[in-house]
């Protein structure tokens, strides 16, 4: 069988997660309770997991599921092979609803001692991260939460602050100009300069064109860590889950050969078709192998059902790693 029918057979084999549920959240298949605020905005992925009205019972995803069934399938991949230490990287890990998902999954196919690394830069992701965590039974001390942007330096960077949109991204120079300029016609730089000298954040909300509309943000510095300092403080790392709005066109190339050394698995969002090609032949080149090569804002179809992905999705293999 191919990787999609696999897996397909696999999710359609478990049985439904049941049991009671605390007020205020939501189950997945896995057991995983997540707080209804986190996502009363916008969810993480394409859409949630589904769960029957009750809230009492929770499916593992099918293929009409879209990007979550991926996000999912590579988690399981990633569990089932891993040996001795179970080592996983998020980055733009939002409320570390994936890292959180592995650590279930872990518990129930493979137990093993196991270390979380979750990267968010939007500072109240980052505290959701770490209430997710105490909400499943991970001690958020035991693992490593890191509260900035992945990059290729430690510059601080602009960066687009609100919670409950999973968007968030580096403000460009383009958009600084136009920031700028909002903030002349309206008034405000007295004001947005001092939040900023102060706090670190301009104070005031502005509006963005993201990719489900305009939205209004603050703006604010974030810590910048290259993808090369944490890698090299790791043994190895089973999966990297990445969705970073785009960063990995600059991220990813600049860190390969600390990827390719230590990294046996990749789930990764694109963003933008010319991006998605990049990537693919990025990792074609340093002879990884493509599990699942889906374009982003297009339609899928299979015997299974269809779905429409936003992000693209590469799942990648590091076959020099693939047996160790």
């Amino acid at each position: 069988m191919d990787f999609l029918e696999t897996t397909t057979h696999m999710f359609s084999e478990m049985a439904p997660w049941q049991g009671d549920v605390r007020d205020g959240y939501f189950p997945n298949y896995l057991g995983v309770m997540t707080k209804t605020a986190f996502v009363a905005d916008q969810a993480p992925s394409n859409q949630l997991l589904p769960v029957d009205n009750k809230g009492t019972s929770a499916p593992a995803p099918n293929f009409s599921d879209g990007e979550v069934f991926y996000e999912q399938a590579a988690i399981h991949r990633a569990v089932q092979d891993a040996k001795g230490e179970f080592i996983m990287v998020e980055l733009g890990g939002g409320f570390a609803a994936r890292a959180v998902d592995a650590h279930a999954a872990l518990q129930s196919n493979n137990p093993m001692p196991c270390r979380l690394v979750v990267v968010e830069a939007e500072p109240t992701h980052f505290e959701w991260a770490k209430q997710h965590m105490h909400a499943n039974g991970i001690d958020p001390d035991a693992h490593w939460l890191i509260n900035a942007l992945v990059g290729n330096d430690t510059l601080p960077k602009l960066f687009l602050l609100g919670k409950g949109f999973y968007g968030n991204s580096i403000v460009s120079d383009g958009h600084i100009e136009q920031l700028l300029s909002n903030l002349v016609k309206g008034g405000m730089v007295e004001a947005a300069m001092g939040n900023l000298l102060r706090h670190g954040n301009c104070g005031v909300q502005q509006p963005f064109d993201v990719a489900d509309g305009v939205r209004n943000f603050d703006f604010g510095f974030v810590s910048s860590i290259p993808l090369i300092d944490i890698l090299q403080t790791l043994d190895h790392v089973d999966i990297m889950d990445i969705d970073i709005q785009g960063g990995e066109a600059e991220v990813l190339p600049a860190a390969m050969k600390a990827i390719n050394k230590k990294v046996k698995r990749i789930h990764l969002a694109t963003h933008g078709m010319e991006l998605h090609k990049h990537m693919w032949d990025l990792f074609f080149d340093h002879e990884w192998m493509c599990e699942t090569d889906l374009a982003p804002n297009s339609q899928h179809q299979s015997q299974w059902g269809s779905f429409e992905t936003s992000d693209g999705i590469l799942d990648l293999v590091n076959i020099n790693l693939a047996a160790t």
